[in-house]
Order: C-alpha cells, then structure tokens, then sequence
C-alpha cells in the first residue's frame, strides 16, 4: 500500500466537474495536513463534493415561497447577453450621455417621481440618502417610532446603519402606539432632524395599536421645515386593477410607492427584487433636487448598478408601464389560479406509482414581505422516509427544493416553472 500521494494523483482521482486547478489547489491543501493517502483521498472528495453543490445553478423552487431570500428572491428570465451596451452613451450624439436615460423616464413615469436613482440594495439606498442629508443640509438626527426599529435577514439592523451614517437615533413612541405628538415633541426638542418612516415588512403589529400616518408627517416635516424619508422595503408598485383582477386581497393593506410619493414623502426608497419583481438592487424616488444630490454625492459611484442590473430594471419597468404585469416572473406566479396548479399535478403524477396526496395548501409571498398572509395553493404530499427523497431530489440534474412539512416531503407547484414540470416528473419516477 502507497504511504504518500502526490497532488496529481489525488486530483486525477476525482470525477468531479470542477476546474483542474481548483482541485490542485484543494489537493495541496488537503496534503499538507492529512498525510494518511486514505484519510487524503476521502477528505479531498468530500471537499469537492461540497464545493461543486456550491457552484451557482439553476434550481427548482417547490418550497411555495416565491420569494426565497436563499434562492434569489425574485425570479427573472434574463436575457442581457450585450458584449458592449451603451449604458453611458449617446447613439444619436455620438458622444458619453446620460446614464439610465430610458430607465429614468420609464421609473418617473411608472411611479409619478420628479427623479430616481438606482443602487445595489436597499440598505445601501438608506445609507446613502443618509449620508447625503447629513452632508448636503447639515440634518444631525433621524427620528422614528420604536415599532419600527427594524431587523432583517442577515444581521441587517436598522439602528446600526443610522449609526454608520453618523446621525443619531431618536426613538419616539412606544412598541405597539406612536403617536402625532410623539414626533411633534421630538423634532422641538431636537434641531436639524429628519422624520424618517419604516415599513414593517417582514413582521405585524396587532391588537392595542396605534401609528401616525405618512400624511399626518408630511404636516409635520412642512411644521417644521424638515425632510420625510420613507423605507418603504417591500415596493409595491402594480396597478391597482391588476390586482383587482386576479382577487389578491392579500395587498390589500400593503402600501405602495405611488401613494407614499403623493402623500408627501421626499425620498421613498425600495428593494428591485421583492415586490417589484426584478433583480438585487435598491430604488431610491422622490424630490429632484434631493436625489440629484445623492447621484452626485462622492459615495454614490460606490454603490452604483452594474450594466446587467440596470438592464434588468429597465425590462421589468417597460412591462409595468406596458400593463404587461403578467410577463413579470413573481406576479405570474402570484396570480396563477388554484385549478391551473392542481391540473399539472395532475399530470405530473398520472401513472405514477407513488404513495402520495394532492392536498389543500398555503403558498406564502417571502422575502420579508406580507407577514401572516397566505395564498391557498394545492400541494403534491409524498409518502417516504423525508431524508432519502429530499437527497435524490438534491442530486437531480436540476436540483429540486420541496419543503418539509409535519416530516412529509411537500412539492408546491406554486413556485414551480410550468417548463419544470419534465424534470418533477422524472425525479418522481426515479423514487
């Protein structure tokens, strides 16, 4: 039996679909600790196991939760293939030109905006608009209701970034009632402050409550001669017809863009990917001379969209403004009717010999939005031991992600692509 291994041997034992350097580089690692050609030999495939399931690819999302902050959030069909794009050039001058011309003129238009800009997320939209205000007009505090001092996924804690920004945090109110006079109180007693408004997306307040509206702040912002800003988060734009339509009362109480900037909101920031739809980023609307300051602030250029991000944006506002809503990925989903979802579960499971149930179930929108609302959507209950299903629908050439439920393996059509319904059936038949 061999007592060493070289790197080429180790590498050139492995299957796995990864770059020969990548497996070099892990193989000189792996020796240089493991000295054992068995120990080697199975810590190194593990390794690469695990690195290849982390390449980024495309999967199945039958979890019923359309926007899954682990699979992307929004889904979009991109199709930015451009080499070169003339994201910055003027093809009728011939000459450097705008950047975001189009884009802007579809966003003011779609949101009724006097201007817009566009970041990489929407907390980075907050920092900036910040940053600005501090910077631009002297602002020292931001106040806010302490029912809205929000946390998010990954850490992401509104208090820390008003401190980042180095403005100080004027909390009024309590948890559950903030008052008109709360913040009245506060913006005497404090010079050079911001009222700034949060939505809480991704939790509810319910019961002995009380909030002061985005119009009972702007009274207060004119009083006073200050700024209102509002995190709004979620981003509901869509036309209230279309929602009418297709019955989603689910939106009922979710504010939207528009409304925020007719009642008298300065700046409105928002995430690209949740409610509107589209890619990773952050929108910021409002007042023109407030945002043309953060798009010639020094910070800016660092947060600033890629080619690909702009390009996205651009496609999902032309289908807004077009009333094409239905060719946006996420309200397709939403608004697919129960008989359409059970019809292919159906007949994806037709002559299949599995133990399984079609079952009354709730899709949920995710993402932090729309806390306790739910979308009655049928679901396919598969009998089984919930390990070994969820490992071969892992390893199919797709992988597909079901939830578990009461330790059953559930598949959600909901938040599955009508073109995905082949490989289900596949993965079935192979159980």
């Amino acid at each position: 039996m061999k007592t060493t291994l070289s790197v080429n041997e180790l590498v050139e034992s492995s299957s796995a679909k990864l770059p020969r350097e990548i497996k070099a580089f892990i193989a000189k690692e792996v020796l240089s600790i493991n000295k054992d050609p068995m120990k080697a030999t199975k810590v190194f495939v593990n390794q690469l196991e695990k690195l290849e399931f982390n390449r980024q690819r495309q999967v199945i999302n039958a979890t019923g939760t359309i926007l899954h902050t682990n699979l992307g959030r929004s889904p979009i069909e991109s199709n930015h293939v451009a080499r070169y794009t003339n994201i910055e050039y003027d093809l009728v001058k011939n000459q450097r030109g705008e950047r975001n011309a189009y884009l802007n003129a579809l966003m003011k238009q779609l949101l009724g905006a006097e201007d817009v800009a566009f970041v990489n997320n929407n907390a980075s939209s907050l920092y900036i608009a910040l940053r600005m205000l501090k910077q631009k007009y002297s602002i020292e505090n931001v106040i806010i209701s302490r029912g809205e001092i929000i946390e998010i996924g990954g850490s992401y804690r509104l208090p820390e970034i008003i401190l980042e920004s180095d403005l100080k945090l004027i909390e009024v109110g309590t948890t559950n009632k903030t008052k008109t006079k709360d913040y009245d109180e506060a913006l005497v007693k404090n010079q050079n402050s911001i009222l700034l408004k949060v939505h809480r997306s991704n939790y509810s307040i319910t019961g002995f409550t009380e909030e002061t509206s985005i119009e009972e702040l702007n009274s207060l912002k004119i009083k006073h001669n200050t700024f209102l800003i509002h995190d709004l988060g979620s981003g509901l734009v869509v036309d209230d017809n279309f929602l009418n339509k297709f019955n989603l009362s689910i939106f009922s109480d979710e504010p939207k863009v528009q409304s925020s900037l007719k009642s008298g909101v300065d700046i409105v920031m928002f995430s690209g990917d949740k409610l509107f739809g589209s890619t990773q980023s952050g929108i910021l609307a409002g007042k023109e001379d407030l945002i043309k300051n953060i798009k010639s602030f020094s910070l800016f250029r660092t947060y600033r969209c890629s080619a690909s991000v702009l390009y996205e944006l651009e496609i999902t506002a032309e289908k807004y403004v077009s009333k094409n809503e239905l060719e946006i990925p996420f309200w397709k989903i939403i608004s697919e009717s129960y008989e359409v979802l059970k019809n292919r579960i159906e007949k994806v499971t037709e002559n299949s010999n599995l133990n399984f149930q079609i079952l009354n179930g709730e899709s949920v929108v995710g993402g932090g939005t729309l806390p306790n609302k739910f979308i009655t959507s049928p679901i396919l209950e598969i009998e089984g031991t919930p390990e070994s299903i969820l490992k071969q629908f892992i390893n199919h050439d797709i992988p597909i992600v079901p939830r578990i439920q009461n330790n059953k393996v559930i598949l959600d059509f909901r938040t599955v692509f009508p073109d995905q319904d082949i490989h289900i059936k596949h993965a079935l038949q192979n159980l």
